[in-house]
């Protein structure tokens, strides 16, 4: 099921003739995205700090059902990112989750490109403290496939 926000994020990056990027996960990890130039967007939990260079792009915590913290919580984190003239840079993309709480976990990417969608789902179980990295190279041309490389899994004291 499609949310509201990645819908609309969907929409926009399809009518605007460009291509856009869209993360959804689950309420246990925090994100950091970094651009080809090195520019971030999301939550750097070793710091701790929140990021946004990436021009055009923003990270927010929603709720959707429940209260964050409680057994009914289902919030989502959210980054949207266009780059100049509505098309994203090409180039390296590295993603990296952080884990906020322990237990499983699932990061959805959706990468837009007129006029496809491109869209990947990474699961797993983290552990507090616990950084996962990935890397996607963003290619313009929608015939050239995309994937998503792991790069690191490392644990971190708390």
């Amino acid at each position: 099921m499609c949310s509201s926000l990645l819908c609309a994020f969907a929409l926009s990056a399809i009518l605007a003739g460009g291509s856009g990027l869209g993360i959804l996960s689950s309420i246990n990890v925090h994100f950091l995205v970094t651009d080809p130039e090195g520019r971030r967007t999301g939550f750097d939990r070793s710091s701790p700090a929140l990021f946004a260079e990436i021009p055009a792009a923003r990270y927010d915590v929603r709720c959707t059902g429940g209260t964050e913290g409680t057994p009914g919580d289902s919030s989502r984190r959210f980054v949207a990112a266009f780059g100049d003239g509505g098309a994203l840079q090409e180039g390296p993309y590295t993603f990296t989750v952080t884990g906020a709480r322990g237990g499983p976990f699932w990061v959805s990417i959706s990468v837009y490109r007129e006029p496809v969608s491109d869209d990947f789902t990474i699961r797993g179980v983290i552990r507090a403290g616990e950084v996962k990295s990935y890397r996607l190279v963003f290619v313009p041309d929608p015939s050239v496939p995309l994937r998503i490389d792991t790069l690191a899994v490392r644990s971190r004291q708390e």
